[in-house]
């Protein structure tokens, strides 16, 4: 189950639940699990976030929030967070600027008000907030 990707202990839990073992089973396990340092929420949640912080994936808000729902406690997501975007110098605006060039291209063929609404849409699913997609539209796509 740790082969394909990392998971938290609370996936692992809920995998193995969905499995057919008992809670004792699942606890033992997850337990050795834990000795071994083969599953460690902190480090995942780093992993994690690097990986959709840099590539624009989503919003650090966004990634604070799957964090929390697959098991991390709130506080240590957002440490987790601030943490990553601070070592990685990730620049937010940078990063949407860039998101917004690459997914303006598939739009294309679309007329302007139609690529900004879609854009748009897109960004604010991936957690990003309004005043930073508007700002984003208008310096990457001016109108005009």
């Amino acid at each position: 189950m740790l082969d394909v990707r990392s998971r938290t202990t609370k996936e692992m839990r809920q995998r193995l639940a969905r499995r057919g073992y008992d809670a004792a089973a699942i606890d033992g396990a997850v337990e050795r699990l834990l000795a071994v340092g083969l599953l460690d929420d902190v480090a995942y949640a780093r992993q994690y976030t690097r990986g959709r912080l840099a590539a624009g994936e989503a919003a650090p808000s966004r990634v604070q929030h799957d964090l929390v729902r697959r098991g991390l406690e709130r506080e240590t997501a957002v440490a987790v967070v601030r943490d990553v975007m601070a070592e990685e110098q990730v620049d937010l605006t940078v990063v949407l600027d860039d998101l917004v060039r690459r997914r303006a291209r598939t739009l294309a063929r679309f007329d302007d008000a139609t690529r900004r609404r879609r854009l748009y849409a897109y960004l604010a699913r991936r957690g990003f907030e309004t005043e930073a997609i508007r700002g984003a539209l208008a310096r990457v796509l001016p109108r005009g």
